[in-house]
């Protein structure tokens, strides 16, 4: 075991990204707060890094009414454990881990199937929204909230993979259920989560349409794996997507933007097929024609968080390199707000991560 494991000793207090009002970017700012210690059937773990994405941008907004500052975010983690409480195995201790996205009760039959999200005795809490984060040195919480790393597999690729491979991979695989062959337009392709849905797809054998409105963003998106990419400053891309299929359109439609592009993802998607609405990157509302779904028969299908085997595969998947990370860069913790602020201006590609402890030794 790591001497740094053996020798551990809690601090008393610890760095902390806080958000303790809603705002811009500058409302972020490093605090030193008391390191809490693990209560019964809990672990504490040294944070090696904390990735940053859209979701943590709205949640500093005030776009999510759970969120109640002061609070510290960040739900992407990765990192080892050092300390354990009462009830825990012990043989938790020096392991390298990652964390569910989501906290529930533990015991109801949800829960015990890996599916905290869908909890049935409490309102599942989300990391860095309902209760403390990650973009901290350490963090408190659950074991059951705990996935072991594959051997050898870096911290830091480890930190996102949940957030964007995982919800990749649910939504994919579990709910969207794409079989080898089919034709899938994923929207919002240049962001974190697209980026890596365009990666597994690739994987599984998927024909991967992938939409942007940027310019510039081809050779991004095709070394990604997609086969096609349709640039729709105005996205609009239903014609040019039934252009790519002969005059027919596509087997299913990733759709990660929301209600911008929903109503454009049904005119995408053939009679039968399915939208699987996996973000709505700025929270507003849609309007869609129930006779799309009556007439042509097409299902929109909601779609979470990876549950504890899903995501266990999909670090198998990364850790191969059968399914490779892209992260655009690595800041340190104090930078948070500069990460905002770039990702914000669209200045990065792929996912943004905090170094905290970094690798284990």
């Amino acid at each position: 075991m790591d001497s740094a494991v053996t020798d551990f000793r809690l601090p008393s207090t610890m760095r902390a990204v806080r958000l303790a009002e809603f705002g811009p970017p500058d409302v972020l700012a490093v605090e030193e707060i008391p390191t809490r210690e693990p209560a019964s059937g809990e672990v504490l773990v040294r944070v090696a890094y904390c990735g940053i994405c859209r979701h943590d941008i709205l949640s500093r907004q005030g776009a999510f009414p759970n969120v109640i500052p002061p609070v510290t975010p960040g739900h992407q983690i990765s990192g080892q454990v050092v300390m354990v409480g009462e009830g825990v195995d012990h043989s938790w201790l020096g392991r390298s881990v990652t964390t569910m996205l989501t906290i529930g009760c533990g015991w109801c039959a949800k829960c015990v199937e890996g599916n905290p999200a869908k909890c049935l005795e409490m309102r599942a809490e989300f990391l860095g929204d309902d209760r403390d984060g990650g973009c901290a040195d350490y963090i408190a919480l659950s074991q059951e909230a705990l996935v072991e790393l594959p051997e050898g597999m870096r911290l830091v690729d480890a930190a996102v993979a949940n957030c964007t491979v995982g919800t990749a991979y649910h939504a994919a695989v579990t709910r969207g259920r794409f079989e080898p062959g089919e034709t899938v337009v994923v929207t919002g392709a240049t962001g974190g989560v697209g980026i890596h849905a365009i990666k597994l797809m690739s994987h599984l054998g998927i024909r991967c349409l992938a939409v942007t409105s940027r310019e510039g963003k081809s050779d991004l998106l095709k070394s990604a794996g997609a086969d096609e990419v349709i640039v729709a400053p105005d996205l609009s891309f239903a014609a040019r997507v039934r252009e790519l299929c002969g005059g027919a359109r596509a087997d299913a439609v990733l759709d990660i933007v929301g209600a911008r592009t929903l109503p454009e993802s049904m005119r995408a998607v053939r009679d039968g097929g399915r939208v699987v609405v996996l973000g709505n990157v700025d929270g507003a509302e849609s309007t869609i024609k129930p006779a799309l779904l009556i007439l042509r028969e097409i299902s929109i299908i909601g779609t979470g968080s990876a549950t504890k085997d899903e995501l266990a595969e999909v670090l198998r998947l990364v850790s191969s390199g059968a399914v490779p990370i892209e992260i655009d860069r690595v800041f340190a913790l104090e930078e948070a707000a500069e990460v905002h602020k770039l990702m914000e201006a669209g200045d990065l590609r792929g996912r943004a991560v905090l170094k905290i402890g970094g690798e284990a030794t």
